[in-house]
């Protein structure tokens, strides 16, 4: 399964492909063998590429909540495969659901039983980006930390590769009139401004982000692992790695990950 899900756009292109390549080196042989087979049979035999994957997503979707679900009974959490407006309104009050979530469609929720300061409410959007035939549809896992304390807001969104390089302005202005936050610079601390945007219209933000936090963050980029993006709604706090969701391994490297994170923000 772990193989087929790291490599099914790349096993969907091979079904496609090599029939092709097929009747491209073997032309007459081909002709030879379809002219034997009724054009029922050969609609069948060229539309299974697209059969098999329409399948295995079927499958793969059933299996992903069946594995949510034993995750949730070992890790002491509620599993709610389709949880309602109730159970999600808590993580649409965050500006950057609108991205990561623009099907407005939440699913595979799970709830910690009791502790609900250390360990996350994890849930998993959808988003289609493009229209029609050239649209592709993307899904990203959310952690979700109550917190006891009031938070400033902020909002820390992950540079694209072609932010990088070329668009970083126009790429930090478009994603501050979407959010409506202002774009912020640090003065004094070494924030990691190369990689990430920082979004924020409290005046004092940098003050009340901690050192250790902000080190955090550097350490993962000079080990070269993944950015993330994080969201404090003034109470609350959401981290993802956007257009990902995890396997039931990487869940608790995560979640302890965004722990961590959490509890240096303001020290």
């Amino acid at each position: 399964m772990n193989f087929i899900e790291r490599n099914k756009t790349k096993l969907v292109i091979l079904l496609i492909v090599i029939p092709m390549l097929l009747f491209y080196l073997f032309p007459k042989t081909m002709v030879y063998i379809f002219a034997d087979l009724n054009t029922f049979l050969i609609f069948i035999i060229l539309s299974f590429p697209f059969i098999f994957y329409f399948i295995y997503k079927l499958y793969a979707e059933k299996k992903r909540a069946v594995d949510l679900k034993e995750y949730a009974e070992k890790h002491n959490y509620d599993f709610y495969e389709n949880p309602n407006e109730d159970q999600i309104s808590i993580f649409k009050k965050f500006k950057s659901i609108r991205t990561i979530n623009n099907k407005n469609e939440f699913f595979n929720l799970l709830v910690p039983k009791g502790d609900n300061q250390t360990k996350p409410l994890i849930v998993t959007g959808k988003s289609e980006i493009g229209h029609g035939e050239h649209s592709t549809i993307y899904y990203t896992q959310i952690f979700l930390y109550k917190n006891n304390t009031e938070l400033p807001k902020f909002y820390i969104q992950r540079k694209t590769r072609f932010e990088l390089y070329f668009e970083e302005r126009s790429g930090a202005r478009n994603l501050s009139k979407q959010l409506g936050i202002a774009t912020y610079k640090f003065k004094k601390k070494d924030f990691p401004h190369s990689k990430y945007f920082f979004f924020s219209d409290n005046p004092n933000i940098e003050n009340l982000i901690s050192n250790e936090f902000i080190e955090l963050l550097n350490a993962g980029i000079n080990r070269k692992k993944e950015l993330i993006n994080i969201e404090s709604s003034g109470i609350n706090l959401i981290f993802y790695k956007q257009w990902s969701r995890h396997s039931i391994e990487f869940m608790d490297f995560y979640s302890n990950l965004f722990r961590v994170l959490k509890e240096s923000l303001i020290k």
